[in-house]
């Protein structure tokens, strides 16, 4: 309960406000939004919402950022290259406009004065405790945003979570379901297995000179390597610029005495409760019994104030609470629901006040103590306060050099000396890198569609200076060009000749391996050596890797023993005999609440998908026949 409490006042929407805070907005207010590119360059339509060009590439290098941040190292910059990744972001796009559309159309519009009160529990534009408009806006500009254009971002997550948290919150799994599933899961078969080497067909192997042509003839473009660039370039960076401030300690000074109250801890008091539980929903009799209760408890504290804690143990229905003597512990401003709050800010230590109503029930409160405001030292916060003055001042002197920069890029267009010796920057060299695999900062969509155009290729001119994150800016040019070669058939050919015995080996051991589960089948096991039997669950282990584990528990078991086979990592092929099947004698709750939690995301994103598509059909779609060309 105590969890809920101070939760109650920090919800899900806040805490997805904060993550927009921390990291780029990815999101744009609704009304541009809604309204898209009105310039006539749509490359999609969603009613009267269009789609530019330039969104879905901010959407795709979005989307791509993501990846990389959540993939790291795994992450395959090629993957976002492709025709399929953009179809996929350009559908997203589609998806999100039209249910934005419907929202719009079902009147789904979070008022002011929910956006006011969302405003004011979001710690980062807190002051002293209370909201304040002054470091909200300081926020905001330092993330480049402006506040009509973050309140237009909290008016969009909530028209989408509006219209999408009911099919959330509707599905979920029957219990038999649940039971079989986990059943099956937790299924054990007892196996026994023999080997058919890839030795066994080698003599059946052949490759002619013909073959290998025809597979080369086929696979030209498998064999084509890349269109290549060597490229030497310029990286403007904010990081940079900000290492070489110096700040001053009256610079420092100064800041401190300005915003003393941020370096401190606001006012924490602490205080216990008496909770008589009454939901919010709950019938007017109900919360009136509960009342009543609350009150009586009260009446009989005013008399013996010392009561207070056994009171807590035995009455309280806040258990968390109840077994610490009632006591909440400290909290400041915004940790707890509004009217408790409100009470225990206006009280003086030692002061038992109730009922005090909430959504949870009525509370009687006892104020514990108060622990004053404090401010830091500045010799404690020294270092934040010359961070932020080097980053505040870095900005500005960035913005400068960025407008420079960009200008003396394009206006000289066949050198980078000029817009280096201006910035005090050294002129790069890439290495040699395809579009596909090019390195970053080379691996940002915009710069290396500029890098690849047939027109920076041919002419060697400055690209223009290309933001590739928040605070950098790349600006190159191509010093050399390979293009596209296809590898000549005799530097190729061992490669293919080992690929089109590799496939004949596995199609001769798969037919070996099936004619011999068919005589297996027949009852005929006299000249099969079988391994030791073993039992065996759905995880893959020595014995049986995912595609084993795949083959052995898809085996038919009306008829033991059954029998099955799959291709090895080591090129032979593997006969199963599946002589028992094992059934859990008990399920695990874990795995039941594990398959639950699965089953239901799985229907909850199903039922979302109908539901998109239901509202996509009630919206006019035209998409352009170019929409996810290019990059």
């Amino acid at each position: 309960m105590l969890e809920a409490i101070r939760k109650h006042a920090k919800g899900w929407l806040a805490k997805v406000i904060l993550g927009l805070i921390a990291i780029t907005f990815a999101l744009f207010g609704v009304d541009s939004y809604m309204s898209g590119d009105r310039s006539g360059g749509n490359i999609a339509e969603v009613g009267d919402a269009g789609i530019s060009r330039e969104e879905l590439t901010r959407e795709i290098q979005a989307q791509s950022d993501r990846m990389r941040e959540a993939l790291g190292p795994a992450f395959d910059h090629s993957v976002t290259e492709t025709a399929a990744f953009r179809k996929q972001v350009l559908d997203s796009l589609i998806e999100r406009k039209a249910l934005l559309l419907e929202a719009q159309k079902l009147r789904f519009m979070a008022p002011d004065a929910y956006i006011a009160s969302v405003l004011a529990q979001i710690p980062a534009f807190q002051q002293d405790g209370t909201f304040s408009q002054q470091r909200y806006e300081a926020v905001l500009r330092q993330n480049n945003r402006t506040p009509a254009q973050f309140e237009n971002e909290l008016r969009q997550s909530f028209m989408l979570e509006a219209i999408s948290s009911p099919v959330s919150v509707a599905a979920f799994p029957s219990r038999t379901s649940l039971t079989q599933i986990a059943g099956l899961v937790a299924q054990q078969r007892e196996i026994a297995w023999t080997d058919i080497p890839a030795s066994a067909v080698a003599s059946q192997i052949k490759v002619t000179p013909a073959d290998i042509e025809r597979e080369y003839a086929a696979s030209k473009q498998e064999f084509t390597e890349p269109e290549q660039v060597r490229v030497e370039y310029l990286v403007l960076d904010i990081a940079a610029v900000a290492a070489g401030v110096t700040v001053s300690d009256e610079a420092v000074a100064d800041y401190y005495a300005a915003n003393a109250a941020q370096f401190g801890q606001p006012e924490q008091r602490s205080a216990s409760h008496i909770l008589i539980a009454a939901d919010k929903s709950a019938d007017a009799a109900t919360r009136a019994q509960a009342k009543a209760k609350a009150s009586e408890l009260f009446q009989a504290l005013q008399k013996n104030p010392g009561r207070f804690a056994e009171l807590a143990r035995t009455e309280s229905q806040d258990p968390g609470s109840a077994a610490q003597d009632g006591s909440l512990g400290s909290f400041g401003r915004g940790m707890m629901v509004k009217p408790f709050e409100d009470a225990v800010f206006s009280m003086k230590p030692n002061e038992i006040r109730g009922p005090v109503e909430s959504d949870f029930g009525y509370h009687i409160i006892r104020l514990d103590s108060i622990q004053a405001a404090q401010t830091a030292p500045l010799s404690a916060v020294r270092a934040a306060v010359v961070e932020e003055l080097r980053k505040q001042q870095a900005q500005k002197v960035f913005a400068d050099l960025a407008d420079n920069f960009s200008n003396l890029v394009y206006e000289n267009a066949d050198s980078l000396q000029p817009a280096a010796a201006a910035a005090k920057l050294s002129i790069q060299q890439s290495g040699w890198m395809a579009a596909n695999t090019a390195p970053a900062p080379f691996n940002h969509v915009g710069l290396s569609t500029a890098l690849f155009s047939a027109e920076s290729i041919k002419s060697k001119q400055n690209t223009e200076a290309i933001e590739v994150q928040p605070g950098t800016l790349v600006a190159a040019r191509v010093i050399e060009h390979k293009p596209a070669r296809l590898r000549p058939l005799a530097e190729v050919s061992a490669a293919i000749e080992a690929r089109l015995r590799a496939a004949q080996t596995a199609k001769l051991l798969a037919d070996k391996g099936q004619a011999t589960i068919q005589t297996l089948a027949k009852g005929e096991e006299a000249d099969v050596t079988w391994s030791a039997f073993q039992v065996v669950g759905r995880q893959p282990s020595a014995a049986l890797d995912a595609a084993g584990v795949k083959a052995v528990f898809r085996a038919g078991t009306e008829t033991l023993p059954a029998y099955t086979g799959f291709a090895r990592p080591d090129g032979s092929y593997r006969i199963v005999r599946v002589s028992r099947v094992l059934e859990a004698a008990e399920l695990d709750p874990m795995l039941l609440a594990s398959i639950e939690s699965g089953v239901t995301q799985a229907q909850q994103r199903a039922d979302m998908q109908a539901m998109i598509a239901l509202v996509k059909a009630g919206q006019k779609v035209k998409i352009q026949p170019n929409a996810i060309e290019g990059r």
